[in-house]
């Protein structure tokens, strides 16, 4: 798969049902491989042992005031179907109760990302020939950073590819791919939390939105020069909104008024963090 099928298939929009209203966000696709390995004509093939759909908590459901998390009437995500040579969304819809089963969250409850896992939903749809889904990607712990050679610091150009207020390419059904640079020290908890900075302008809609570092095909690593046939990248994380500086409320008879001064700065999860949910997380 080239990387302009891979970045396009790896994401896909997220539609949320509640008793107040729907609203959107975005959500990639993260896979688990297991040990067995088969070598056909020089190619290896590995079997994908599980398949989740990881977004940000807030956008699979709301905290109420004793901490617990309150999931939705229904969550949709979606794949991408050729319906007589025209592309369009094939959903998957989970009800409360199917949600609640798959999804899993951070034993830290400030961890804002959660796993739902999909592998039979996805693999029930794409055996299913009459489907005619295009395909998915994932990204998997061989993307992390330093696994594949690619090693990330502070100012370093970063991807964050997503739905941002819902909108996307209607006819392909692409997502929107914007740039930034990494604003706080790599590897760092910025305020003590297990996320770092970007320096990108991003909007409501973009919450779940894969983080990548700038693809590459070329790097020095180790006293080595390497090369690669297509652009490789690394997985940094979850994008999660934009942090805010909240002014002193101002009250009134009947109303208040809070001033919020944001710095076009997005907070980005680590990724080593979904390894962590996913074989250890913590289940509704």
């Amino acid at each position: 798969m080239t990387l302009n099928d891979k970045l396009n298939l790896i994401s896909t929009i997220i539609q949320v049902q509640t008793p107040f209203g729907q609203s959107q966000g975005s959500g990639f696709f993260y896979q688990t491989f297991g040990e067995d390995e088969i070598n056909a004509d020089g190619n290896a093939w590995q079997q994908i042992n599980e398949l989740w759909l990881i977004t940000n908590k807030h956008v699979v459901g709301q905290m109420d005031r004793s901490g617990n998390l309150i999931l939705p009437d229904q969550l949709t995500f979606n794949l991408r179907k050729n319906d007589n040579g025209q592309i369009k969304w094939f959903p998957i819809t989970l009800n409360n109760e199917e949600l609640r089963k798959r999804v899993k969250i951070h034993k830290n409850p400030v961890v804002d990302i959660a796993a739902v896992n999909v592998i039979d939903l996805i693999h029930s749809a794409v055996a299913d020939s009459s489907n005619n889904i295009i395909g998915y990607a994932g990204v998997s712990e061989n993307d992390l950073p330093g696994k594949n050679l690619i090693d990330v610091e502070v100012c370093d150009d970063v991807i964050t590819i997503g739905y941002p207020k819902g909108f996307y390419d209607t006819h392909n059904l692409y997502p929107i791919v914007k740039s930034g640079i990494i604003a706080s020290r790599w590897g760092g908890h910025f305020n003590g939390l297990p996320y770092v900075l970007i320096d990108s302008k991003l909007f409501p809609g973009s919450s779940g939105s894969l983080v990548i570092s700038r693809p590459i095909n070329q790097l020095f690593s180790k006293g080595h020069i390497y090369t690669a046939q297509e652009k490789q990248f690394a997985f940094l994380g979850v994008y999660s909104g934009e942090p805010f500086l909240q002014s002193t409320p101002i009250e009134f008879d009947d109303f208040t008024i809070v001033r919020k001064d944001g710095f076009n700065l997005g907070v980005v999860w680590y990724s080593y963090l979904i390894p962590q949910i996913v074989n250890d997380g913590v289940s509704i």
